[in-house]
């Protein structure tokens, strides 16, 4: 079929779980259904947009809008446009994406970071098929495919009261998940050719790396926490730094220094200390580290670990103390998840999701 061809060209991956994606696109595409692309950020979820566009024949254009990257009092403008005069700054009208979509397509990338009192907007512009301008009292009737596309667990956002259910069930009628680099690292070798390809056409000055046997099968014993997008970083970097060459082992080893015996790297980004760091840059409670006090005799009690000479896990090692921490701050504060959230420094949403992956409780 064309269409498989198309995506074959556009979805790299050979790997059982690629297929599928590509089989639900082709499902997905000929319908007039919402869509919600599912998946870790740099996993390529934006392709699945392009994807059931270019299959689903309509014939405007395909307009993409990142919610995270544009600011909360600036994002209604760009969405539904704006007449001249509505706010300080509107020397003239302008249109808004939703309207640019008309006839095409509108992805919502990173939906689930769109503002709670803007998603009532867009379910009303679902809802009503039509579109009303800041500072307009006319509504613009509009026809246009909505995909969207998050790497947040959206349905406990929705649980949560942090997105609106109503909204969710409009923009979720089919649901594709896009899996991260580690689930089909065997698609790595691949993926590799393609990216180079594409480097060599953008970086006119850089002749891109390759990697022998060893350097390939280490490389697909990486977790890749930063997806494709990493991947495709890490080859930028080892092209600039090694331009043309072929890369052994020893040389891959040496420009991934977090990668240690195919374990998860330290920046795996699923540890409570990047919520913390991440959380207004507040510092941890001094009171949840009571357990560590005896700093001497913990050091001391850590590297006998390694006069084993075995190696350990560090993504592990980091999420027992995870646990342990978090167990003893709800005993600290006797249960209170508020204040457990408030001794470890991090928001409740980030608690609860932590204590959901440790299996410390069973959400509602």
């Amino acid at each position: 079929m064309a269409g498989s061809k198309f995506l074959e060209s556009l979805i790299a991956g050979s790997s059982e779980k690629m297929k599928e994606v590509r089989r639900h696109i082709e499902l997905a595409a000929p319908y007039p259904v919402n869509v919600l692309a599912v998946g870790p950020t740099g996993s390529g979820k934006e392709l699945i947009a392009k994807g059931i566009h270019k299959l689903s024949g309509r014939t405007g254009k395909f307009v993409a809008v990142n919610s995270a990257a544009i600011p909360a009092e600036l994002l209604e403008a760009e969405l539904f446009g704006y007449e001249k005069g509505s706010f300080t700054g509107a020397d003239k009208g302008r249109k808004g994406k939703v309207e640019e979509a008309a006839g095409g397509t509108l992805f919502l990338d990173e939906i689930g970071d769109m503002p709670f009192s803007l998603q009532a907007k867009l379910l009303r512009v679902l809802e009503t098929k039509t579109v009303q301008k800041i500072g307009s009292e006319k509504s613009l009737p509009v026809d246009f495919r909505l995909v969207c596309a998050t790497h947040a667990d959206i349905g406990s956002l929705a649980r949560r009261g942090k997105f609106r259910a109503d909204l969710l069930y409009r923009i979720a009628v089919y649901t594709i998940e896009n899996p991260p680099l580690s689930e089909r690292t065997e698609d790595i070798e691949e993926l590799i050719k393609i990216l180079s390809i594409k480097l060599k056409k953008t970086e006119k000055k850089i002749t891109p790396s390759k990697f022998d046997k060893e350097a390939i099968g280490f490389l697909c014993s990486y977790d890749w926490p930063g997806n494709i997008r990493e991947l495709a970083n890490f080859l930028q970097k080892c092209s600039v730094l090694y331009s043309g060459k072929l890369l052994t082992l020893q040389q891959v080893r040496t420009l991934m220094p977090n990668f240690n015996n195919a374990l998860s790297s330290f920046d795996d980004q699923a540890t409570l200390w990047d919520a913390a760091k991440s959380t207004n840059d507040r510092q941890l409670s001094l009171g949840a580290f009571s357990l560590f006090e005896d700093k001497q005799n913990i050091f001391s009690e850590y590297s006998n670990i390694f006069e084993k000479n075995q190696p350990i896990s560090l993504k592990k090692f980091l999420e027992n103390i995870e646990s342990t921490l978090i167990q003893a701050a709800l005993k600290e504060t006797e249960g209170s998840i508020d204040q457990a959230a408030s001794r470890l420094g991090v928001d409740v949403p980030v608690l609860l999701d932590k204590m959901k992956a440790h299996s410390l409780f069973e959400p509602n």
